[in-house]
């Protein structure tokens, strides 16, 4: 991932600098052509000036070159003699580029010879400015991408570190925690029966499943890059019902009543990690910003080709809902999380194809409303899991 990252910040970095260097470089090789243009017309009106000579003697034959053609016209811009290569259209300039040649022509006076006009040709040649712009242009790009690897690698080693060791520190953590978290869930399950149903027993309920589903938040957040999470058919009603009863304890802790209207048999296509964490995140948040004896309402139901799942709180609402989603972004930092929740939801959501739809207002509640594609397996969703 950071090697990618290098190179993108690198690309685009020599990107910058390169337009840029175009500006004076598109300056400099025009004032070079130009230069190079000047130079042309001097030897030009040198070579005229050595056949105006021949025009004014009576003897002697036309100079000759092989750099230079030359074309001889009377007052009447008859031709005399010529052995230009291209001929130019229009007699009337001075000095005119057609390129790759470059014109002058010059009026004499009265002669022997009635030559009135000199025209003389010459080719010109701007390959070699271009050839050497161009490779200049090439190693000042070659340079400046190897030294921005080189700054930005240098840049981001600290931060490469960094994120190992806590890449690393969370790994170790949720290992750690794994084991005495499965212990706590197992000897709750068994001492439950046993005992009465205290106040206190469902604070530690109610907290167990708080910590494991911020364990199941954190787990999925380091794994998910590197983990398949392969889709299957899921019965989402069954499904869903079971996660309501999970949450009891948590909204019992608060008083809280969970009203909810399921739709019998709607099935989907989606991993079961990915769903529940749309579910657990989606409820737990509802309950954590829910009132004391508050309600909440969940429901789940379907038309011909999606089902929706809505669950409805009426607590203290949110100020802004397209925050909630960034990563560490916490609504209400008194409550406590990570802040990892809603941007799991989301980047679960983007990955399937599933429309969001928040509605919220301050000291009213929220709204949440999932959009789910019902369960019909394509051969690309085949394909992906078979990779």
């Amino acid at each position: 991932m950071y090697q990618t990252s290098e190179v993108k910040s690198s690309f685009l970095y020599t990107l910058l600098v390169m337009i840029l260097f175009m500006i004076p470089n598109y300056f400099a090789i025009k004032a070079t052509m130009e230069k190079e243009e000047n130079i042309n017309k001097l030897e030009l009106m040198q070579w005229v000036s050595e056949v105006e000579r021949y025009i004014y003697t009576e003897d002697g034959d036309l100079p000759k070159s092989v750099k230079f053609k030359i074309a001889l016209y009377d007052y009447n811009y008859n031709k005399i003699v010529s052995n230009l290569i291209n001929e130019p259209k229009n007699l009337t300039f001075e000095t005119y580029i057609d390129y790759p040649y470059m014109y002058y022509q010059k009026n004499i006076d009265k002669n022997v010879h009635s030559v009135a006009y000199i025209i003389c040709e010459t080719k010109i040649n701007h390959s070699k400015v271009i050839l050497t712009a161009a490779t200049l242009f090439l190693v000042i790009l070659l340079i400046t991408y190897v030294f921005s690897r080189i700054i930005i690698r240098n840049t981001t080693t600290p931060y490469k570190l960094m994120q190992r060791y806590m890449n690393d520190f969370f790994n170790d953590t949720m290992h750690e925690l794994k084991t005495p978290l499965g212990v706590i869930n197992i000897n709750l399950e068994l001492i439950a029966p046993n005992l009465k149903e205290t106040k206190h027993m469902k604070r530690i309920k109610a907290a167990t499943k708080q910590m494991q589903m911020t364990y199941e938040d954190v787990e999925y957040y380091i794994k998910n890059k590197r983990t398949k999470y392969v889709k299957e058919q899921i019965n989402l009603s069954q499904y869903l019902e079971s996660r309501i009863f999970f949450f009891e304890d948590l909204s019992s802790s608060k008083s809280i009543n969970i009203k909810y209207s399921i739709s019998e048999a709607i099935e989907v296509f989606i991993n079961k990690v990915e769903i529940q964490r749309i579910i657990d995140n989606t409820i737990s948040n509802a309950i954590k910003y829910s009132n004391y004896a508050g309600t909440i309402e969940i429901s789940l139901d379907k038309d011909d080709y999606i089902c929706t799942f809505v669950v409805k709180d009426f607590g203290q609402g949110i100020k802004d809902t397209k925050a909630i989603f960034d990563r560490f972004k916490r609504e209400d930092s008194v409550q406590g999380g990570f802040g990892l929740g809603l941007n799991i939801v989301q980047n679960i959501c983007n990955k399937n194809n599933i429309k969001i739809n928040i509605e919220s207002s301050e000291g009213v509640g929220s709204r949440f409303e999932y959009k789910i594609d019902l369960y019909k397996r394509k051969f690309l969703d085949y394909a992906e899991n078979r990779k």
